[in-house]
Protein backbone atom coordinates (compact mmCIF):
# COMPACT_ATOMS: atom_id res chain seq x y z
CA UNK A 1 0.00 0.00 0.00
CA UNK A 2 1.28 3.44 -0.95
CA UNK A 3 1.89 5.97 1.82
CA UNK A 4 1.18 9.72 1.59
CA UNK A 5 2.60 12.22 4.09
CA UNK A 6 1.18 15.70 4.59
CA UNK A 7 4.13 17.67 5.99
CA UNK A 8 4.03 21.02 7.80
CA UNK A 9 7.61 22.38 7.93
CA UNK A 10 8.61 24.85 10.68
CA UNK A 11 7.24 28.32 9.99
CA UNK A 12 8.89 30.13 12.92
CA UNK A 13 10.85 29.28 16.03
CA UNK A 14 12.88 31.90 17.82
CA UNK A 15 10.47 34.64 18.87
CA UNK A 16 7.04 33.15 19.06
CA UNK A 17 6.73 29.43 19.75
CA UNK A 18 2.98 29.36 19.20
CA UNK A 19 2.05 26.33 17.09
CA UNK A 20 -0.91 26.85 14.80
CA UNK A 21 -2.96 23.91 13.57
CA UNK A 22 -1.97 23.50 9.88
CA UNK A 23 -5.36 24.20 8.30
CA UNK A 24 -4.32 23.88 4.62
CA UNK A 25 -3.09 20.33 5.20
CA UNK A 26 -6.23 19.40 7.14
CA UNK A 27 -8.31 20.53 4.17
CA UNK A 28 -6.16 18.46 1.81
CA UNK A 29 -6.67 15.56 4.21
CA UNK A 30 -10.43 15.85 3.68
CA UNK A 31 -9.81 15.51 -0.05
CA UNK A 32 -7.55 12.48 0.40
CA UNK A 33 -10.29 10.82 2.39
CA UNK A 34 -12.72 11.25 -0.53
CA UNK A 35 -10.16 9.88 -2.99
CA UNK A 36 -9.69 6.89 -0.71
CA UNK A 37 -13.46 6.34 -0.53
CA UNK A 38 -13.54 6.31 -4.32
CA UNK A 39 -11.53 3.09 -4.33
CA UNK A 40 -7.87 4.11 -4.32
CA UNK A 41 -5.71 2.08 -1.97
CA UNK A 42 -3.30 4.19 0.09
CA UNK A 43 -2.75 5.40 3.64
CA UNK A 44 -1.96 8.92 4.77
CA UNK A 45 -1.02 10.91 7.84
CA UNK A 46 0.04 14.39 8.83
CA UNK A 47 3.51 15.16 10.20
CA UNK A 48 3.71 18.56 11.89
CA UNK A 49 7.41 19.34 12.10
CA UNK A 50 6.55 22.88 13.22
CA UNK A 51 4.76 21.65 16.34
CA UNK A 52 7.43 19.05 17.10
CA UNK A 53 10.22 21.62 16.85
CA UNK A 54 8.41 23.99 19.19
CA UNK A 55 7.67 21.17 21.63
CA UNK A 56 11.39 20.40 21.79
CA UNK A 57 11.45 17.09 19.90
CA UNK A 58 13.88 18.71 17.45
CA UNK A 59 16.53 21.38 17.91
CA UNK A 60 16.92 24.63 16.01
CA UNK A 61 20.36 23.69 14.72
CA UNK A 62 21.99 21.56 12.03
CA UNK A 63 20.70 18.37 13.66
CA UNK A 64 17.14 19.28 12.66
CA UNK A 65 17.51 18.00 9.11
CA UNK A 66 18.99 14.69 10.24
CA UNK A 67 16.31 14.13 12.88
CA UNK A 68 13.36 15.32 10.79
CA UNK A 69 14.59 13.36 7.81
CA UNK A 70 14.92 10.18 9.88
CA UNK A 71 11.36 10.61 11.11
CA UNK A 72 10.10 10.96 7.55
CA UNK A 73 12.06 7.95 6.28
CA UNK A 74 10.77 5.77 9.11
CA UNK A 75 7.28 6.25 7.66
CA UNK A 76 8.40 5.04 4.20
CA UNK A 77 6.47 7.65 2.20
CA UNK A 78 5.78 7.35 -1.52
CA UNK A 79 4.18 10.79 -1.92
CA UNK A 80 5.04 13.85 0.20
CA UNK A 81 2.81 16.92 0.19
CA UNK A 82 4.48 20.08 1.55
CA UNK A 83 2.77 23.40 2.20
CA UNK A 84 4.91 26.54 1.90
CA UNK A 85 4.16 29.41 4.26
CA UNK A 86 6.23 32.30 5.59
CA UNK A 87 9.93 31.48 5.52
CA UNK A 88 9.62 27.70 5.49
CA UNK A 89 10.33 27.12 1.81
CA UNK A 90 14.02 27.02 2.74
CA UNK A 91 13.29 24.05 5.03
CA UNK A 92 11.27 22.35 2.27
CA UNK A 93 14.20 22.67 -0.13
CA UNK A 94 16.71 21.14 2.28
CA UNK A 95 14.41 18.29 3.31
CA UNK A 96 13.58 17.60 -0.34
CA UNK A 97 17.27 17.29 -1.17
CA UNK A 98 17.81 14.62 1.46
CA UNK A 99 14.59 12.79 0.59
CA UNK A 100 15.52 12.59 -3.09
CA UNK A 101 19.05 11.42 -2.27
CA UNK A 102 17.83 8.57 -0.07
CA UNK A 103 14.40 7.79 -1.50
CA UNK A 104 14.56 8.94 -5.14
CA UNK A 105 11.36 7.17 -6.22
CA UNK A 106 9.24 9.30 -3.89
CA UNK A 107 7.16 12.10 -5.40
CA UNK A 108 7.50 15.51 -3.76
CA UNK A 109 4.58 17.91 -4.28
CA UNK A 110 4.68 21.53 -3.06
CA UNK A 111 1.90 24.10 -2.84
CA UNK A 112 1.14 27.47 -1.29
CA UNK A 113 1.08 31.15 -2.20
CA UNK A 114 4.82 31.44 -2.93
CA UNK A 115 5.05 28.40 -5.21
CA UNK A 116 1.89 29.49 -7.07
CA UNK A 117 3.22 32.86 -8.17
CA UNK A 118 6.43 31.66 -9.82
CA UNK A 119 5.60 27.99 -10.32
CA UNK A 120 7.43 27.35 -13.59
CA UNK A 121 10.54 29.32 -12.66
CA UNK A 122 10.61 27.74 -9.21
CA UNK A 123 10.43 24.19 -10.57
CA UNK A 124 13.19 24.96 -13.05
CA UNK A 125 15.39 26.06 -10.14
CA UNK A 126 14.37 23.37 -7.61
CA UNK A 127 15.66 20.06 -8.93
CA UNK A 128 14.39 18.00 -5.99
CA UNK A 129 10.75 19.00 -6.31
CA UNK A 130 8.61 16.98 -8.72
CA UNK A 131 5.33 18.91 -8.83
CA UNK A 132 4.19 22.41 -7.92
CA UNK A 133 0.48 23.02 -7.47
CA UNK A 134 -0.82 26.45 -8.50
CA UNK A 135 -3.65 27.92 -6.47
CA UNK A 136 -6.04 25.75 -4.52
CA UNK A 137 -4.94 22.15 -4.11
CA UNK A 138 -8.18 20.33 -3.40
CA UNK A 139 -9.45 20.07 -6.98
CA UNK A 140 -5.94 19.31 -8.17
CA UNK A 141 -5.43 16.40 -5.78
CA UNK A 142 -8.46 14.51 -7.05
CA UNK A 143 -6.65 14.24 -10.40
CA UNK A 144 -3.02 14.27 -9.27
CA UNK A 145 -3.07 11.51 -6.63
CA UNK A 146 -4.77 8.93 -8.92
CA UNK A 147 -2.30 9.83 -11.69
CA UNK A 148 0.67 9.22 -9.38
CA UNK A 149 -0.79 5.99 -8.02
CA UNK A 150 -1.62 4.70 -11.52
CA UNK A 151 1.72 5.85 -12.99
CA UNK A 152 -0.05 7.86 -15.71
CA UNK A 153 1.14 11.20 -17.06
CA UNK A 154 -0.07 14.50 -15.66
CA UNK A 155 -1.31 16.04 -18.91
CA UNK A 156 -4.92 15.96 -17.67
CA UNK A 157 -4.14 17.33 -14.19
CA UNK A 158 -5.11 21.02 -13.92
CA UNK A 159 -3.01 23.70 -12.22
CA UNK A 160 0.28 21.78 -11.97
CA UNK A 161 3.83 22.34 -13.13
CA UNK A 162 5.84 19.13 -13.44
CA UNK A 163 8.73 17.44 -15.21
CA UNK A 164 8.37 15.09 -18.15
CA UNK A 165 11.36 13.65 -19.97
CA UNK A 166 13.59 16.33 -18.53
CA UNK A 167 11.28 19.16 -19.61
CA UNK A 168 9.23 21.43 -17.35
CA UNK A 169 5.55 21.34 -18.33
CA UNK A 170 3.01 23.86 -17.08
CA UNK A 171 -0.68 23.01 -17.25
CA UNK A 172 -3.37 25.67 -17.31
CA UNK A 173 -4.48 26.90 -13.92
CA UNK A 174 -8.04 26.10 -12.90
CA UNK A 175 -9.82 29.11 -11.40
CA UNK A 176 -12.74 28.10 -9.21
CA UNK A 177 -16.06 29.95 -9.32
CA UNK A 178 -17.49 31.95 -6.42
CA UNK A 179 -19.97 29.14 -5.84
CA UNK A 180 -17.31 26.43 -5.53
CA UNK A 181 -17.39 24.88 -2.08
CA UNK A 182 -14.34 25.16 0.19
CA UNK A 183 -13.83 21.82 1.95
CA UNK A 184 -13.85 21.71 5.73
CA UNK A 185 -10.66 20.64 7.54
CA UNK A 186 -10.31 17.07 8.80
CA UNK A 187 -9.38 17.62 12.45
CA UNK A 188 -8.97 13.89 13.01
CA UNK A 189 -5.50 14.24 11.47
CA UNK A 190 -4.19 16.11 14.52
CA UNK A 191 -4.61 16.06 18.26
CA UNK A 192 -6.11 19.49 18.87
CA UNK A 193 -5.39 19.27 22.58
CA UNK A 194 -1.64 19.08 21.86
CA UNK A 195 -1.77 22.53 20.26
CA UNK A 196 -4.01 24.04 22.94
CA UNK A 197 -1.82 22.71 25.74
CA UNK A 198 1.40 23.88 24.09
CA UNK A 199 0.02 27.34 23.38
CA UNK A 200 -1.10 27.93 26.95
CA UNK A 201 2.55 28.56 27.77
CA UNK A 202 3.40 30.02 24.34
CA UNK A 203 0.39 32.22 23.56
CA UNK A 204 -0.08 34.42 20.53
CA UNK A 205 -2.49 37.21 21.53
CA UNK A 206 -4.52 34.77 23.65
CA UNK A 207 -3.80 31.27 25.04
CA UNK A 208 -6.82 29.85 23.20
CA UNK A 209 -5.92 31.44 19.85
CA UNK A 210 -6.94 29.19 16.91
CA UNK A 211 -7.20 29.77 13.17
CA UNK A 212 -10.35 29.32 11.11
CA UNK A 213 -10.72 29.64 7.35
CA UNK A 214 -13.73 31.87 6.71
CA UNK A 215 -13.14 31.85 2.97
CA UNK A 216 -10.51 32.65 0.37
CA UNK A 217 -9.42 35.62 -1.65
CA UNK A 218 -8.88 39.36 -1.30
CA UNK A 219 -10.71 42.05 -3.31
CA UNK A 220 -7.70 44.39 -3.44
CA UNK A 221 -4.59 44.49 -5.64
CA UNK A 222 -1.80 45.97 -3.51
CA UNK A 223 1.44 45.68 -5.47
CA UNK A 224 3.49 44.09 -2.66
CA UNK A 225 0.91 41.49 -1.62
CA UNK A 226 1.41 37.86 -2.65
CA UNK A 227 -2.05 36.54 -1.65
CA UNK A 228 -3.71 39.36 -3.60
CA UNK A 229 -1.73 38.34 -6.68
CA UNK A 230 -2.60 34.68 -6.19
CA UNK A 231 -6.35 35.23 -5.81
CA UNK A 232 -6.62 37.87 -8.54
CA UNK A 233 -9.43 39.66 -6.69
CA UNK A 234 -11.61 36.53 -6.58
CA UNK A 235 -13.36 36.23 -3.21
CA UNK A 236 -15.62 33.55 -1.84
CA UNK A 237 -16.77 32.56 1.63
CA UNK A 238 -17.70 29.37 3.42
CA UNK A 239 -21.28 28.98 4.68
CA UNK A 240 -21.80 30.71 8.02
CA UNK A 241 -23.13 27.48 9.52
CA UNK A 242 -19.79 25.77 8.83
CA UNK A 243 -17.74 28.69 10.16
CA UNK A 244 -19.74 29.05 13.37
CA UNK A 245 -19.89 25.29 13.85
CA UNK A 246 -16.08 25.17 13.64
CA UNK A 247 -15.78 28.04 16.14
CA UNK A 248 -17.95 26.13 18.61
CA UNK A 249 -16.10 22.86 18.00
CA UNK A 250 -12.69 24.41 18.66
CA UNK A 251 -13.94 26.41 21.64
CA UNK A 252 -15.09 23.12 23.15
CA UNK A 253 -11.49 21.91 22.86
CA UNK A 254 -10.09 25.03 24.54
CA UNK A 255 -9.58 27.12 21.40
CA UNK A 256 -11.78 29.96 22.59
CA UNK A 257 -10.33 32.79 20.48
CA UNK A 258 -11.05 32.29 16.77
CA UNK A 259 -9.02 34.20 14.20
CA UNK A 260 -10.13 34.18 10.57
CA UNK A 261 -7.21 33.61 8.23
CA UNK A 262 -8.73 35.14 5.10
CA UNK A 263 -7.18 38.41 3.95
CA UNK A 264 -9.24 41.56 4.42
CA UNK A 265 -12.77 40.47 5.23
CA UNK A 266 -15.27 42.76 3.54
CA UNK A 267 -17.92 44.86 5.26
CA UNK A 268 -20.82 42.86 3.80
CA UNK A 269 -19.48 39.55 5.12
CA UNK A 270 -18.51 40.97 8.52
CA UNK A 271 -21.96 42.43 8.92
CA UNK A 272 -23.84 39.20 8.24
CA UNK A 273 -21.34 37.17 10.28
CA UNK A 274 -21.76 39.51 13.25
CA UNK A 275 -25.55 39.58 13.01
CA UNK A 276 -25.64 35.77 12.92
CA UNK A 277 -23.28 35.41 15.89
CA UNK A 278 -25.45 37.81 17.89
CA UNK A 279 -28.68 36.12 16.85
CA UNK A 280 -27.34 32.67 17.78
CA UNK A 281 -25.84 34.01 21.02
CA UNK A 282 -22.38 32.67 20.25
CA UNK A 283 -20.09 33.84 23.06
CA UNK A 284 -16.67 33.29 21.49
CA UNK A 285 -14.03 36.01 21.08
CA UNK A 286 -12.66 36.41 17.57
CA UNK A 287 -10.48 38.48 15.29
CA UNK A 288 -9.78 38.93 11.61
CA UNK A 289 -7.85 40.69 8.86
CA UNK A 290 -9.64 43.71 7.42
CA UNK A 291 -9.00 47.17 5.98
CA UNK A 292 -9.99 49.61 8.69
CA UNK A 293 -10.24 52.42 6.15
CA UNK A 294 -12.97 50.51 4.30
CA UNK A 295 -15.13 49.78 7.36
CA UNK A 296 -17.82 52.32 8.33
CA UNK A 297 -17.76 53.81 11.82
CA UNK A 298 -21.06 52.19 12.73
CA UNK A 299 -19.51 48.74 12.26
CA UNK A 300 -17.51 49.03 15.48
CA UNK A 301 -20.44 48.54 17.83
CA UNK A 302 -21.86 45.65 15.81
CA UNK A 303 -18.53 43.81 15.62
CA UNK A 304 -17.88 44.32 19.33
CA UNK A 305 -21.32 43.02 20.26
CA UNK A 306 -20.62 39.92 18.13
CA UNK A 307 -17.40 39.19 20.04
CA UNK A 308 -14.74 40.80 17.83
CA UNK A 309 -11.71 41.76 19.91
CA UNK A 310 -8.96 42.17 17.34
CA UNK A 311 -8.43 43.32 13.75
CA UNK A 312 -5.13 43.01 11.89
CA UNK A 313 -5.00 45.94 9.50
CA UNK A 314 -2.43 47.40 7.13
CA UNK A 315 -1.91 51.13 7.71
CA UNK A 316 1.23 50.79 5.50
CA UNK A 317 2.29 54.46 5.25
CA UNK A 318 0.78 57.93 5.71
CA UNK A 319 2.90 59.24 2.80
CA UNK A 320 0.75 59.69 -0.32
CA UNK A 321 3.47 59.08 -2.92
CA UNK A 322 4.38 55.78 -1.28
CA UNK A 323 0.69 54.84 -1.05
CA UNK A 324 0.32 55.35 -4.78
CA UNK A 325 3.41 53.27 -5.51
CA UNK A 326 1.90 50.24 -3.74
CA UNK A 327 -1.62 50.87 -5.06
CA UNK A 328 -3.11 51.38 -1.59
CA UNK A 329 -4.26 54.96 -1.04
CA UNK A 330 -5.59 55.53 2.48
CA UNK A 331 -6.89 58.69 4.13
CA UNK A 332 -4.70 58.44 7.22
CA UNK A 333 -6.46 61.21 9.16
CA UNK A 334 -9.91 59.70 8.64
CA UNK A 335 -8.63 56.21 9.39
CA UNK A 336 -7.09 57.39 12.67
CA UNK A 337 -10.44 58.82 13.78
CA UNK A 338 -12.03 55.49 12.91
CA UNK A 339 -9.36 53.71 14.94
CA UNK A 340 -10.46 55.61 18.04
CA UNK A 341 -14.06 54.55 17.44
CA UNK A 342 -13.09 50.88 17.25
CA UNK A 343 -10.83 51.10 20.30
CA UNK A 344 -13.65 52.74 22.27
CA UNK A 345 -15.75 49.67 21.52
CA UNK A 346 -13.07 47.32 22.85
CA UNK A 347 -11.67 46.29 19.47
CA UNK A 348 -7.90 46.57 19.23
CA UNK A 349 -5.64 46.58 16.19
CA UNK A 350 -2.45 44.96 15.13
CA UNK A 351 -1.27 47.66 12.74
CA UNK A 352 1.29 46.94 10.04
CA UNK A 353 3.37 49.74 8.50
CA UNK A 354 5.92 49.76 5.67
CA UNK A 355 9.14 51.72 5.21
CA UNK A 356 12.07 51.50 2.83
CA UNK A 357 10.54 52.91 -0.33
CA UNK A 358 13.06 53.90 -2.98
CA UNK A 359 12.41 57.66 -2.84
CA UNK A 360 11.58 57.82 0.87
CA UNK A 361 13.09 60.79 2.72
CA UNK A 362 13.95 61.02 6.40
CA UNK A 363 10.95 63.32 6.83
CA UNK A 364 8.76 60.60 5.29
CA UNK A 365 10.22 57.98 7.62
CA UNK A 366 9.79 60.19 10.66
CA UNK A 367 6.20 60.83 9.60
CA UNK A 368 5.54 57.08 9.39
CA UNK A 369 7.10 56.53 12.82
CA UNK A 370 5.06 59.35 14.33
CA UNK A 371 1.84 57.93 12.87
CA UNK A 372 2.69 54.41 14.06
CA UNK A 373 3.22 55.79 17.59
CA UNK A 374 -0.08 57.67 17.46
CA UNK A 375 -1.90 54.55 16.27
CA UNK A 376 -0.27 52.44 18.99
CA UNK A 377 -1.48 54.78 21.76
CA UNK A 378 -4.71 55.81 20.08
CA UNK A 379 -3.82 59.46 20.71
CA UNK A 380 -2.58 62.22 18.41
CA UNK A 381 0.82 63.62 19.42
CA UNK A 382 -0.57 66.76 21.07
CA UNK A 383 -3.02 64.68 23.13
CA UNK A 384 -0.35 62.09 23.84
CA UNK A 385 2.15 64.64 25.14
CA UNK A 386 -0.52 66.20 27.35
CA UNK A 387 -1.44 62.76 28.70
CA UNK A 388 2.22 61.94 29.43
CA UNK A 389 2.80 65.31 31.13
CA UNK A 390 -0.21 65.02 33.42
CA UNK A 391 0.05 61.32 34.35
CA UNK A 392 2.21 59.88 37.13
CA UNK A 393 4.95 57.81 35.57
CA UNK A 394 3.95 54.82 37.69
CA UNK A 395 0.44 54.99 36.27
CA UNK A 396 1.35 55.08 32.60
CA UNK A 397 -0.23 52.15 30.72
CA UNK A 398 2.25 49.34 30.12
CA UNK A 399 0.72 48.47 26.75
CA UNK A 400 -0.75 50.58 24.01
CA UNK A 401 -4.29 50.55 22.74
CA UNK A 402 -2.92 48.79 19.65
CA UNK A 403 0.23 46.95 18.57
CA UNK A 404 1.95 48.73 15.68
CA UNK A 405 5.20 47.80 13.95
CA UNK A 406 7.02 49.00 10.84
CA UNK A 407 8.43 46.48 8.38
CA UNK A 408 10.80 46.96 5.44
CA UNK A 409 9.16 46.74 2.03
CA UNK A 410 9.41 43.04 1.12
CA UNK A 411 9.60 41.30 -2.23
CA UNK A 412 7.76 38.04 -2.70
CA UNK A 413 8.64 36.48 -6.08
CA UNK A 414 5.77 36.93 -8.50
CA UNK A 415 4.28 40.08 -6.98
CA UNK A 416 4.14 43.28 -9.00
CA UNK A 417 6.61 44.91 -6.62
CA UNK A 418 9.05 42.05 -7.20
CA UNK A 419 8.78 42.32 -10.98
CA UNK A 420 9.24 46.10 -10.90
CA UNK A 421 12.47 45.81 -8.87
CA UNK A 422 13.72 42.42 -10.09
CA UNK A 423 16.89 43.79 -11.69
CA UNK A 424 17.79 45.72 -8.53
CA UNK A 425 17.22 42.97 -5.98
CA UNK A 426 20.07 41.40 -4.05
CA UNK A 427 20.42 39.16 -1.03
CA UNK A 428 21.53 41.34 1.85
CA UNK A 429 23.31 40.24 4.99
CA UNK A 430 20.50 41.75 7.08
CA UNK A 431 16.80 41.24 7.60
CA UNK A 432 14.22 42.48 10.07
CA UNK A 433 12.16 39.30 10.37
CA UNK A 434 12.17 38.30 14.08
CA UNK A 435 13.20 34.72 13.35
CA UNK A 436 16.35 35.93 11.63
CA UNK A 437 17.87 36.91 14.99
CA UNK A 438 19.25 33.85 16.70
CA UNK A 439 17.59 31.09 14.69
CA UNK A 440 19.63 28.52 12.77
CA UNK A 441 16.86 27.44 10.39
CA UNK A 442 16.13 30.99 9.22
CA UNK A 443 19.59 32.53 9.51
CA UNK A 444 21.38 34.44 6.76
CA UNK A 445 23.59 31.42 6.14
CA UNK A 446 20.52 29.39 5.14
CA UNK A 447 19.18 32.04 2.75
CA UNK A 448 22.37 33.57 1.35
CA UNK A 449 22.13 31.65 -1.95
CA UNK A 450 18.36 31.34 -2.15
CA UNK A 451 17.09 32.43 -5.55
CA UNK A 452 14.64 29.52 -5.72
CA UNK A 453 11.51 31.68 -6.24
CA UNK A 454 9.68 29.10 -4.12
CA UNK A 455 8.90 31.62 -1.38
CA UNK A 456 9.96 34.91 0.13
CA UNK A 457 13.61 35.38 1.05
CA UNK A 458 13.60 37.75 4.07
CA UNK A 459 17.08 38.99 3.13
CA UNK A 460 16.01 40.09 -0.37
CA UNK A 461 16.18 43.86 -0.78
CA UNK A 462 16.22 46.55 -3.45
CA UNK A 463 18.22 49.09 -1.48
CA UNK A 464 22.02 49.43 -1.44
CA UNK A 465 23.59 47.52 1.46
CA UNK A 466 24.33 50.65 3.49
CA UNK A 467 20.65 51.60 3.23
CA UNK A 468 19.61 48.10 4.28
CA UNK A 469 21.80 48.44 7.38
CA UNK A 470 20.22 51.82 8.10
CA UNK A 471 16.62 50.64 7.81
CA UNK A 472 17.06 47.33 9.61
CA UNK A 473 18.81 48.92 12.58
CA UNK A 474 16.43 51.89 12.77
CA UNK A 475 13.27 49.81 12.46
CA UNK A 476 14.40 47.10 14.87
CA UNK A 477 14.86 49.69 17.59
CA UNK A 478 11.69 51.57 16.72
CA UNK A 479 9.58 48.42 16.94
CA UNK A 480 11.11 47.61 20.32
CA UNK A 481 10.30 51.10 21.63
CA UNK A 482 6.83 51.18 20.10
CA UNK A 483 5.90 47.92 21.82
CA UNK A 484 5.55 50.12 24.92
CA UNK A 485 4.34 53.30 23.22
CA UNK A 486 3.52 55.37 26.32
CA UNK A 487 7.03 54.87 27.70
CA UNK A 488 8.37 55.64 24.23
CA UNK A 489 6.37 58.87 24.13
CA UNK A 490 7.65 59.80 27.59
CA UNK A 491 11.21 59.28 26.41
CA UNK A 492 10.59 61.52 23.38
CA UNK A 493 9.13 64.23 25.59
CA UNK A 494 12.01 64.14 28.09
CA UNK A 495 14.66 64.30 25.37
CA UNK A 496 12.74 66.73 23.14
CA UNK A 497 13.29 64.53 20.09
CA UNK A 498 11.21 63.26 17.20
CA UNK A 499 10.95 59.45 16.78
CA UNK A 500 13.57 59.13 14.03
CA UNK A 501 16.09 61.44 15.71
CA UNK A 502 15.82 59.50 18.99
CA UNK A 503 16.15 56.12 17.34
CA UNK A 504 19.20 57.27 15.37
CA UNK A 505 20.84 58.39 18.62
CA UNK A 506 20.10 55.02 20.18
CA UNK A 507 21.64 53.22 17.21
CA UNK A 508 24.76 55.37 17.52
CA UNK A 509 24.94 54.67 21.28
CA UNK A 510 24.40 50.90 21.04
CA UNK A 511 26.37 50.48 17.84
CA UNK A 512 24.84 49.74 14.45
CA UNK A 513 26.38 46.28 14.16
CA UNK A 514 25.10 45.35 17.62
CA UNK A 515 21.56 46.42 16.75
CA UNK A 516 21.75 44.52 13.45
CA UNK A 517 23.06 41.25 14.84
CA UNK A 518 22.44 40.91 18.59
CA UNK A 519 20.22 38.09 19.77
CA UNK A 520 16.89 39.10 21.24
CA UNK A 521 17.77 38.83 24.93
CA UNK A 522 20.98 40.85 24.66
CA UNK A 523 19.36 43.41 22.36
CA UNK A 524 16.47 43.97 24.76
CA UNK A 525 18.73 44.18 27.82
CA UNK A 526 20.99 46.85 26.31
CA UNK A 527 18.02 48.80 24.95
CA UNK A 528 16.33 48.76 28.36
CA UNK A 529 19.49 50.14 29.96
CA UNK A 530 19.41 53.10 27.57
CA UNK A 531 15.76 53.72 28.38
CA UNK A 532 16.39 53.41 32.14
CA UNK A 533 19.18 55.97 31.95
CA UNK A 534 16.79 58.64 30.71
CA UNK A 535 13.53 57.62 32.39
CA UNK A 536 15.29 56.93 35.70
CA UNK A 537 13.18 53.84 36.24
CA UNK A 538 12.91 50.50 34.50
CA UNK A 539 9.47 49.74 33.05
CA UNK A 540 8.50 46.20 32.12
CA UNK A 541 9.68 46.23 28.55
CA UNK A 542 10.17 43.12 26.48
CA UNK A 543 8.99 41.91 23.09
CA UNK A 544 10.45 38.42 23.41
CA UNK A 545 7.16 36.68 22.68
CA UNK A 546 6.71 38.83 19.60
CA UNK A 547 3.13 39.89 20.35
CA UNK A 548 0.90 41.55 22.89
CA UNK A 549 -1.92 39.57 24.47
CA UNK A 550 -5.22 41.18 23.59
CA UNK A 551 -6.47 41.23 27.16
CA UNK A 552 -3.49 43.33 28.28
CA UNK A 553 -4.09 46.15 25.78
CA UNK A 554 -4.55 49.52 27.50
CA UNK A 555 -7.90 51.22 27.48
CA UNK A 556 -6.25 54.65 27.55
Amino acid sequence: MKKILLINPPVSIYINKTAFIPLPLLVLGSCLKIIQENGFDFSYELVDLDLMLKQGFFSDDSSFYQQAGDLIFDKKPDILLFTVHGLNHIVVLKLAERIKNERPSSVIVVGGVGPTLQAREALERCANIDVIVKGEGETVLEHLIPAILNHTDFSHVPSVVYRQNGQVIENQRLHLSRDERIPSPDYSLVCIEDYILHNKTNPYIHPGFVLIESGRGCPYRCSFCAPAKMWESNVRYRPLSEIIGEMKFLAGKGGNFSFFTQDNLEESFLRILSETLIQERVDIAWGCYSRLDRLPDNMAGLLAKAGCKLIFTGFETPNLSAQKSIRKVVNSSATFKKLHSFNSNGIHMIGSFIAGFRDETEDDLNNTMRFALECATGLEMEQLNKFISTTDKNKLPQKGANMCAIHPLSYMPGTDSFEEERDNLHISKYALHPDCYGSFLFSHNEFKDDWSCLGGNPYLNHLPEEKVRYYCSILRLFNFLNSRPFYFAQLLLILGEGPLALVKKMVAHLGEEFVLSAKIEKFEAESREYVKKHLEYTPEWTVKKGAVKYNTFSEA
